[in-house]
Parts: structure tokens; C-alpha cells; sequence
């Protein structure tokens, strides 16, 4: 009988040990997020139009579309200064300039003007936009935020939400 009890107490000593083993449960989540290739567009992004639109870019690459553009934008900026510091017009959230009259309505001169520097926007972004596999529309976008930031003390700038504020 002492036999017998003895493989009984081994299997329950057996049975106790083994719920006693330390079990550890992890789980790792991965999340990829598209942070750097983002950052990498917007950089040549910005670079694009900045050698493309600004004034002050040096080396323009041999484009006659962008060196048009260039010298057709140099000839209107100080009108535009002086139009957006009168508050006159203002930058928009698609990287555009708009009328900020009263009525909304700008003196046919001041609308020539208006409309000839908006349609060499929209080609430079048009152009970029092809050049970066994106659409004008993101491209845009960038410029509104680069001049809305860039803009002069009184200028009026568009918001994401398509807010007015006076910087």
C-alpha cells in the first residue's frame, strides 16, 4: 500500500508545480507611419517653389517657362505689396491672392494684376505638381502656408478652415 501513495502524492506534487509556472504574455503592435516620406515631398515641395517663385532664388535652371514666370512676378511685387499692406487683397489657403474689399470688388487695374500673378501661381504649381507625382492642389497648399508665414505685419491670410485674420 506504501507504493501506491507514493506515485499518487508525485502526481498531485507534479500537477501542483506545474500551475505554478510563470507564463509571460507580451504583445508587440507595430505601427509604420509614412512620417519621413512625407517630410521628403514636402522638402522638394518647398525647394520647387521656392526656386520657382521667389524672388530672391539664385541658379533658376534654363526654363523658359520659370524664368518667365520669375521676371513676369518680379515686375508685379511691389504692386502687391503695396495692394496687401492696404489691405486691399490677401493670400488664400490655396496659395492665391483674393480681393479683401468691402464689396469684394477690385478696381479693374488692381484685378489685371490680381489675375496674371494667380495664373503664373497656378502654373508653377501645376508644373511642380506633375515633377512631384502630386496634385497642383497639395502644391498649393504648401505656398499658402509658406506666405501666410511669410507675410508682412497687417496682411491678411486664409486659414485651413477659410478663416480671414489680419497677421
Amino acid at each position: 500500500m506504501k507504493t501506491t501513495l507514493i506515485p499518487a502524492g508525485a502526481a498531485l506534487a507534479a500537477a501542483i508545480l506545474a500551475g505554478c509556472t510563470p507564463t509571460i504574455k507580451t504583445e508587440n503592435e507595430v505601427t509604420i507611419k509614412p512620417i519621413q516620406v512625407t517630410i521628403d515631398v514636402n522638402l522638394k515641395v518647398d525647394q520647387e517653389l521656392n526656386q520657382a517663385l521667389s524672388s530672391d532664388a539664385k541658379n533658376i535652371k534654363a526654363d523658359p517657362n520659370s524664368s518667365d514666370v520669375r521676371e513676369r512676378r518680379r515686375s508685379r511685387r511691389d504692386q502687391i505689396k503695396a495692394w496687401k499692406v492696404a489691405q486691399l487683397i490677401g493670400e488664400n489657403n490655396r496659395g492665391l491672392l483674393e480681393a479683401r474689399t468691402a464689396d469684394g470688388v477690385l478696381s479693374t487695374s488692381v484685378q489685371k494684376v490680381v489675375d496674371a500673378e494667380n495664373a503664373d501661381r497656378q502654373q508653377v504649381f501645376q508644373a511642380i505638381a506633375a515633377k512631384q507625382n502630386i496634385t497642383p492642389e497639395a502644391v498649393a497648399q504648401r505656398w499658402a502656408s509658406y506666405m501666410a508665414g511669410r507675410a508682412a505685419q497687417g496682411t491678411f491670410v486664409q486659414d485651413a478652415a477659410g478663416n480671414w485674420t489680419e497677421k
